[in-house]
This record gives structure tokens, sequence and C-alpha cells, in this order.
């Protein structure tokens, strides 16, 4: 599948912030869910967050996403679950098809009832770790063209990075201080790319993104890991 450039990147990072300075607000999900529908002709958009085990709605731009959200999670299964429980982008041009009507014979029927035709469930993820998924609807039945899909890919990555800052933020409120000058962070993070073979800046995403799925201080997730009592090898696993 084809990746987004840093040009786009950027692009898509200034279509968020408009959207925010609209709102007269600090850069949110928010904002990006709503530069998502905008910019990527889509009609809504959800982005939902593992903070307790389930899928919840971290944002949503409508009454149709939520209640799509809700539908997967009550009937088990669907194009997000499906990218919760380890799958890749799962983009469904017309779930009223034959192919989609079977491969989710309880979730199909009742998100074209509710008036979805279409939906692409983009997955946030460091590696094996799964932070959201980023979830597209349409009205009408149509695949993503190949530009639209680099930019919807642009949107997930920058969502990844946005719940991962505010985790960090908010662990920082709760007294861990703040995370980039914990010494601590740095050398696990160090600690990280050697066990894990990777550079600086993708061993302090797996290690923020661990923090996020365990709802733990970075900082401490940090301590954890210089004392070696957790090492990454496998992922964030216990040694």
């Amino acid at each position: 599948m084809a990746r987004y450039t840093t040009s786009r990147l950027i692009q898509v990072s200034r279509w968020i912030a408009e959207e925010a300075a609209e709102l007269d607000a600090p850069v949110s999900a928010r904002a990006l869910c709503r530069a998502a529908v905008a910019r990527l002709g889509v009609s809504g958009a959800v982005l939902t967050v593992d903070t307790s085990g389930w899928p919840e709605v971290g944002c949503a731009t409508d009454a149709l996403g939520e209640r799509l959200a809700e539908l997967q999670v009550t009937v088990g299964e669907g194009p997000a679950v499906d990218v919760w429980r380890g799958g890749g982008p799962t983009l469904i041009a017309d779930l009223d098809a034959p192919a989609g009507q079977a491969r989710w014979p309880m979730f199909a029927p009742l998100a074209v009832e509710a008036g979805a035709a279409a939906l692409f469930a983009l997955p946030l993820c460091v590696g094996a770790i799964r932070v959201g998924v980023l979830s597209l609807h349409r009205l009408d039945a149509g695949h993503l063209d190949a530009a639209t899909l680099i930019d919807a890919l642009a949107f997930a990555e920058l969502a990844l990075r946005l719940l991962l800052d505010e985790h960090a933020h908010l662990a920082a409120a709760d007294g861990d201080g703040l995370p980039l000058h914990n010494p601590q962070v740095h050398q696990a993070t160090g600690m990280v790319a050697a066990q894990l073979g990777l550079g600086m800046a993708d061993a302090f995403a797996h290690l923020r993104a661990r923090a996020f799925a365990e709802q733990v201080p970075l900082g401490a997730l940090a301590s954890d890991v210089v004392a070696r009592r957790r090492r990454f090898d496998h992922d964030g696993g216990q040694p």
C-alpha cells in the first residue's frame, strides 16, 4: 500500500491546524476528524481509542459514526474490529456488496440500514501495539482514490501522534513530570532502541505507545525499563 510523503504529512498537519484555528481551540482529535471530513470527501470520521480493553469513541463528527462504532462493539465484528484484532487497513467501498455481507453477516446489514455505504478503518499503531483506529464512512459507495488514501494514512499517523502526545501531557499533570525532561526517558529510549534494533525516534514511539496502551505514566514505564524490570524484545513483555 502506498504511503504518504513528508510533504503530504506537513500539508495534512496544516489542514488540521487550520481547522483548529476555525474552532478557536488547540489542535485536537475534534479538529483532526473535522479536517478529515472536509479534505477527504467522506461523510464522517470517528476516532476510537483503547483505554480500558475495549474500543471507546474518542471523537465522532456525526451520529452515524457513533452508531457504526457502537454496532461493531455490540456484534463483535466489522472493519474496525478487524483492525483492533491486528489487521491492517480495512477499506470497504460497498458494505452492501456480497463480500462485505458475507464477511460481517451481523454488522454489514445493520450498517447499511443505519445509512452507511462505505467504511474505511485505518490502524493507529506502533509495532504490534494498537493505540486506536481512525474510521471514515461515506453515505455513498465508492473507493478512496490513491491520492485520498495517502492523505487518509497521513491523517491516521497524525492521529496516533496526537493521542500519544495527549497521554504524555496527562501523565505530566498526574505528577510524572514533563516526560521529555526526564533523564530516565532518554535512557530507556536508548535501551529500547538496542533491544528492538531501532533508531531513537522509533524506539521513543514504541515507549510512548506502550505507556499509552497500559495507561501508565511514561516516566514510570521508563523507570521500569532502566531497572530492567521491563524489556521490549517482544513489544514490551516482561523480562
